[in-house]
């Protein structure tokens, strides 16, 4: 690496001008890219590509080697990459899922639902990822929620769900989350003076109804989720 030095790549060429979109997986070494790829994205034309980098590290994070990928493949579209700690690879399925989602490149299925409560019913979506796949198995679920600043309602899973990943400190007025912290699920309903959470989130649907329903409920309610018919 100090020398610079491009290894010949023991593949045969490959034809890659039949493909749009190019993922560009690798280990983090030294805070970038092996030589092994820079020689291959210096080799092949990628030209008008959209470039996806995703990597593996040891608890240094992506360092630079997006930005290194970026400046090798100028005229190509690098989109944002994902970095995963070795030791959390096999149970990164939850964290690839949502980075695909939020990068564009593969829809968020989704499950219909029904929220109940304080006499109202409301429509939501359950995405279809691993974590809310495994909270929907629990459904039909009743939570005694409590509501806080006026931006959100949460209460304890009855259950500790094991598909869990990376989350947010922030949130989208409607989402429903869980966090890993303490356990909970959450209903998000209003944006305040308070939008930074403390504890991270991981959206696993939304609540499509109007959301002036929650500012008309008491401080403590029993909200339950159900597959809609």
């Amino acid at each position: 690496m100090a020398e610079d030095y491009l290894p010949s790549l023991s593949s045969e060429e490959s034809d890659i001008t039949q493909y749009d979109t190019v993922y560009i997986g690798y280990p983090v070494w030294a805070t970038t890219i092996p030589l092994a790829v820079k020689q291959f994205l210096t080799q092949y034309d990628l030209s008008g590509k959209k470039v996806i980098p995703f990597c593996t590290h040891n608890g240094y994070g992506k360092g630079r080697s997006e930005r290194d990928i970026a400046t090798i493949c100028p005229e190509s579209e690098v989109l944002e990459g994902t970095a995963i700690n070795s030791k959390d690879i096999l149970s990164s399925e939850q964290t690839v899922t949502e980075w695909l989602v939020k990068i564009g490149t593969t829809k968020k299925e989704e499950t219909e639902i029904k929220i109940s409560v304080g006499g109202y019913t409301l429509d939501g979506i359950i995405y279809d990822t691993p974590l809310a796949k495994e909270i929907k198995e629990e459904f039909p679920l009743t939570v005694s929620m409590y509501g806080y600043g006026g931006r959100e309602y949460y209460g304890s899973m009855p259950v500790v769900p094991e598909n869990t990943g990376a989350g947010q400190l922030n949130f989208e007025n409607g989402d429903i989350t869980y966090c890993p912290t303490n356990n909970s699920i959450a209903i998000f309903y209003a944006q305040t003076s308070r939008p930074d959470l403390t504890m991270e989130v991981i959206p696993i649907g939304k609540v499509t109804s109007d959301l002036s329903v929650f500012d008309t409920l008491g401080s403590r309610e029993n909200i339950t989720f159900s597959i809609a018919e």
